[in-house]
């Protein structure tokens, strides 16, 4: 395949996604022609740069044993409210924002340069939709060129950075919507730890390319599941001493 076919299939399958993140809409994933890691992240470039996300407000990390799969946020806001899409899910998370660069360096980062790194940790809400039918299923190239399904995020009130410690208890979590329990029980980083991403990406840089930056908002993992709420409401987050409502508008 020639370059010029190779960057024109990339582009036609950017906006395609563009299309359904602007409608709410689902489209078939073989109508989005992608295949191998390479390939979801130029899509996934493609999306970023036709969506204005340059510079990305952030990332969200998700460690695959010691590498690291990423994809921007499209939007980070604090006022707690946003659109509802047919099918969205919330994931609580720790949102972690940076008050440094962490660009390529010859001294590996430790765990403690990375959390000297981080101004703030607050409670997250990653607002998450498939712009494919049935999901991406087992394609990573297809996952990647998504964005990894990222609708947004939203910061809530801060949280106690001693919540940051190894080995830190996270305390219980409860998320309900409408008076529905969605989640309670104690919270748990997939990880163990919600800093082992960002100490990879600090080291390897990010998969696309560039580094985490100063101000940028990281988040590397629910501790929630993704549980879906149904309809235009509002849902209720309590963690860590601390209690956020969210509006999902029509």
């Amino acid at each position: 395949m020639s370059d010029h076919s190779h960057d024109t299939e990339i582009s036609n399958a950017a906006a395609v996604l563009l299309a359904a993140i602007r409608n709410r809409t689902t489209v078939g994933r073989d109508t989005v022609a992608v295949s191998g890691e390479a390939e979801g992240y130029a899509v996934q470039s493609a999306l970023a740069g036709a969506l204005g996300l340059v510079t990305p407000p952030g990332y969200k990390l998700s460690l695959r044993t010691d590498v690291i799969l990423a994809a921007p946020l499209l939007f980070v806001r604090e006022a707690p409210q946003a659109e509802h899409e047919p099918g969205i899910k919330v994931e609580i998370e720790l949102a972690l924002t940076l008050s440094e660069d962490l660009p390529p360096r010859d001294e590996a980062y430790r765990r403690e340069d990375v959390l000297d790194a981080i101004g703030s940790v607050a409670i997250g809400v990653e607002l998450v939709r498939s712009r494919y039918v049935d999901g991406p299923r087992d394609s990573l190239a297809h996952l990647l060129a998504d964005g990894m399904s990222n609708v947004g995020y939203l910061v809530g009130p801060m949280l106690d950075r001693d919540l940051l410690a190894p080995g830190a208890d996270l305390g219980p979590l409860l998320l309900t919507n409408e008076g529905t329990v969605l989640f309670e029980d104690a919270a748990r980083h997939p990880d163990g730890d919600p800093l082992a991403a960002v100490l990879v990406a600090a080291n390897a840089g990010l998969p696309m390319g560039g580094y985490l930056r100063k101000g940028q908002v990281v988040t590397t993992g629910t501790l929630s599941g993704a549980p879906v709420i149904p309809a235009p409401s509002r849902f209720t987050v309590e963690l860590g001493g601390q209690v956020l409502t969210v509006t999902l508008s029509a």
